[in-house]
């Protein structure tokens, strides 16, 4: 009797070609990390990053998809400003199940829209592309839940999760007395770092992976690529293979140098940010084994259920800076307490929040509809 043969999927993620000062804040974890977790689940995948996208009906020209996962937020799709429906048309038909990805929010508040005015026709742009979509996967619960109530999609919640083997297993003693955050300073962030309490608690985490040439590297991947794309157009998809053979070492190595990064201080902070649901640093901050202090997102019962306060993760309201600098100090004062909140996130990540079973939930759903529970345990 024959084996069965594998799922295969068409996995296009975000990549922003040439600078990496922008490219750095796009995480591993969302973006080839998942081909770790397709991998972990037997899944057989194609990869394209976005720079690739407009070449994609050539490149995969007589290839057989089951599905296509892409990012749909960031990713030049259907604008009026960058009109693409040729790859919007080509992706209806590429693969029967189609899902995409929403790895930020859709609604934003009008002070949110002042400082970052492409925000103001974004949820327009994304809910136009979902159209051409069977199946969505959002980070914010609220734009699930008003995807599902307009019927435009079905939609599943999708929170950051991180590789399994990138969670440390040792407990290492910090080398610094002061708390990191590693996030872009834009809007009340800048006020929160020179906050006179958090001054000298809290310092802003330069790119760890500037010191190696990682930037460097990355740009000169994407320029060749592309140049040589141009002049040899018959061999772009062994001009992609290597591309991407190189990318994956680029990104995997300075992912692991984030997660060492984060280790320099005694705890990693989630300032306030425009996305309504933990940013990647929460999770990469609980494997690399640091206590997280996050300021509690309003209006997001799931995504505050996802980690219990004071036990897995500590929380300070948007408007107390003197919240969080009280919480830097317990950890300074009591390790044995940030220990232990070490552990239980450490527990909580293993069993809810690695790529692996991430990956599974979507496949999950995708086949089943089955949407997993990170609440209270039910998920396997």
């Amino acid at each position: 009797m024959g084996r069965l043969p594998r799922l295969r999927v068409l996995l296009i993620v975000l990549e922003h070609a040439i600078w990496w000062r922008r490219a750095r804040h796009v995480s591993y974890c969302i973006q080839l990390g998942l081909e770790e977790g397709l991998d972990a689940n037997g899944v057989e995948y194609f990869t394209l990053t976005t720079p690739w996208l407009d070449r994609a009906p050539e490149i995969c020209a007589g290839m057989r998809f089951d599905q296509v996962w892409i990012d749909i937020v960031q990713s030049h799709l259907g604008d009026k400003v960058l009109c693409n429906s040729r790859i919007l048309d080509w992706l209806a038909e590429v693969a029967p199940v189609r899902l995409g990805f929403i790895p930020e929010s859709l609604d934003y508040a009008s002070g949110e829209k002042g400082l970052r005015p492409h925000l103001r026709q974004r949820r327009r742009n994304v809910e136009s592309r979902i159209a051409y979509l069977t199946h969505v996967a959002a980070c914010d619960e609220a734009d699930v839940a008003r995807i599902n109530a307009q019927g435009l999609a079905p939609a599943m919640w999708w929170p950051q999760a991180v590789p399994e083997r990138f969670i440390c297993e040792a407990d290492l003693t910090p080398p610094n007395h002061y708390a990191v955050f590693g996030g872009a300073v834009y809007g009340e962030r800048a006020a929160w770092l020179k906050h006179p309490e958090l001054k000298a608690l809290m310092v802003h985490l330069p790119p760890p992976e500037s010191a190696v040439l990682r930037p460097l590297q990355f740009e000169a991947l994407h320029l060749s690529a592309g140049l040589l794309s141009r002049l040899y157009p018959a061999e772009a998809s062994l001009i992609l293979s290597r591309y991407l053979d190189r990318l994956r070492v680029i990104r995997r190595q300075a992912f692991a140098q984030w997660i060492s990064g984060l280790q320099a201080g005694c705890a990693v902070v989630n300032l306030p940010h425009f996305v309504k649901t933990y940013a990647g640093r929460v999770v990469e901050g609980m494997a690399a084994g640091r206590p997280v202090i996050s300021w509690e997102i309003p209006d997001r019962p799931r995504n505050t259920a996802l980690f219990e306060a004071n036990r897995e993760i500590l929380l300070f309201s948007r408007d107390a800076p003197t919240q969080l600098a009280e919480h830097i100090r317990h950890i300074r004062r009591e390790p044995g307490f940030a220990q232990q909140l070490v552990e239980r996130a450490r527990r909580k990540l293993r069993r809810f929040h690695t790529l692996e079973k991430r990956v599974q939930h979507i496949l999950r759903w995708l086949e089943a509809g089955d949407e997993p529970d990170y609440d209270d345990g039910s998920v396997p």
